[in-house]
């Protein structure tokens, strides 16, 4: 069976959590039959705010989760949304996996940028997930500059690193070398999925991607709402492990 993984890119309105998930629901709606993942940005559910993410942050599982769920099960693709969690104790960025039998699934942020550490509590540790494409790993926004980041799902094989993030213009030339960088590093598919727009004076990027297992970039996307989609093919993987065997020789 055909799978396809996809990065979807749009521009959140800061606070407005039902129009972000309307937003969200209409794109995965949108998506053809064989994506069976969408990947979407960084802190999407509330826009890339500070304030805004700590007033709508929430427990997971909880109320948004459910609304992904409803999302996830009518279209049977697991959705990967990036939202700000709460608990008794701290605050963390979170990118959250939903599946269609509504399994949740938590990855929080590594590595805080800028004011994200007097707002966001970090919680170091890979997270993977199970799919129809094998098994996913996840990184959000800055935890891509740091290779041991990615060595952990290196170490676990895994098929495909889902990247969500809110990357400024002004750091673009990095977001593209560094996805392919991790491609490489981890010989697996990357989905780079980045925040379209101007949000209070944070110009972002845009320029989602799909890199191979081999570093190549499959497919690209500039600005706006976008998505970026490449079918999953297991033996591209392999071919770029015999190519590229970095795996094999780290464990000698």
């Amino acid at each position: 069976m055909e799978c396809t993984i996809a990065g979807c890119q749009f521009e959140p309105v800061i606070g407005d959590i039902e129009q972000n998930i309307t937003t969200i629901r209409e794109i995965t709606e949108s998506l053809p039959e064989p994506v069976k993942i969408a990947v979407f940005p960084e802190l999407c559910v509330s826009g890339y705010d500070l304030e805004a993410a700590v007033s709508t942050a929430t427990p997971i599982p909880g109320p948004i989760t459910d609304q992904l769920k409803r999302i996830a099960a009518s279209t049977d693709v697991t959705l990967v949304v990036g939202l700000a969690e709460q608990t008794n104790e701290a605050v963390y960025n979170d990118l959250v996996s939903v599946s269609p039998a509504g399994t949740v699934v938590k990855y929080r942020k590594q590595y805080l940028w800028g004011a994200e550490d007097t707002t966001f509590t970090a919680d170091p540790g890979p997270t993977t997930i199970e799919t129809p494409v094998g098994t996913v790993g996840f990184l959000l926004c800055y935890d891509l500059n740091f290779p041991e980041a990615a060595l952990a799902y290196a170490r676990e094989q895994v098929d495909v690193l889902a990247v969500s993030a809110a990357w400024r213009s002004s750091f673009r030339h990095d977001w593209d070398v560094l996805l392919q960088a991790r491609a490489l590093d981890t010989t697996c598919y990357v989905i780079g999925t980045n925040h379209a727009g101007d949000q209070r004076g944070r110009t972002h990027n845009g320029g989602s991607l799909i890199a191979g297992p081999d570093g190549t970039i499959l497919e690209s996307v500039r600005s706006g709402t976008a998505v970026v989609s490449a079918e999953f093919d297991p033996e591209f993987v392999r071919e770029a492990r015999t190519r590229n065997p970095v795996a094999e020789t780290r464990q000698k």
